[in-house]
């Protein structure tokens, strides 16, 4: 019994060696994956959460590249840039919204990507969308774009056609976050990421 001792304290404190290294790297997974302890702390967020979301109606969609397919806003998470014409600015943020979509991976059918472009030649999108399958296009009557770009003006304190901003609207039609022009899009796609897993729908 006398020689069975020592190997079982040796266990003990082999087993606390191992738990003191990665008990920390546990912890630090379960935090950041289960419990809202970051967002407690404002630091979950790289966008602007809108509070209280503002409600879109459901827009038919057009693939400038694929006019037989209909889609429409409600049904998925979507990215949406704001602009009259699709021209440089735009033209990277269809770059950037391809990219953040690439990299979403196993979850990119239940997110799309759509352009708001109220003074846009829609012919011309075939040739400048050409390298950008999927992108889509929100078809919106004259009529009702003033009503639509009041919403995303968020209570007039953007302008949506100046600001470069990239939003955010759940699978519901709630538009929920925000980002600015100088967003690194890695934030976007972490933000997406969480999301993703947080929610069911979409």
């Amino acid at each position: 019994m006398d020689e069975k001792k020592p190997s079982s304290k040796n266990k003990i404190i082999i087993s606390v060696i191992i738990v003191a290294f990665i008990g920390p790297s546990i912890l630090s997974w379960f935090i950041f994956n289960h419990t809202n302890f970051l967002e407690a702390r404002g630091t979950s967020n790289y966008g602007t959460l809108i509070s209280p979301p503002v409600l879109l109606e459901n827009y038919s969609l057009t693939d400038p590249n694929n006019l037989d397919r209909e889609d429409a806003l409600y049904g998925k998470w979507s990215m949406i840039f704001v602009a009259e014409t699709c021209e440089k600015v735009c033209m990277e943020n269809v770059y950037r919204m391809r990219q953040i979509h690439i990299g979403i991976g196993k979850h990119s059918l239940r997110v799309q990507k759509v352009l708001f472009l109220t003074e846009q030649n829609l012919s011309e999108l075939p040739e400048l969308l050409v390298n950008y399958p999927g992108q889509k296009v929100m078809r919106v009557e004259a009529s009702a774009q003033g009503v639509l770009l009041n919403k995303f003006s968020l209570g007039n304190t953007v302008d949506p056609i100046k600001s470069g901003y990239i939003y955010i609207s759940d699978p519901l039609g709630n538009l929920m976050m925000s980002y600015p022009a100088d967003i690194n899009p890695k934030g976007i796609l972490k933000d997406l990421k969480k999301l993703l897993r947080a929610s069911r729908i979409g």
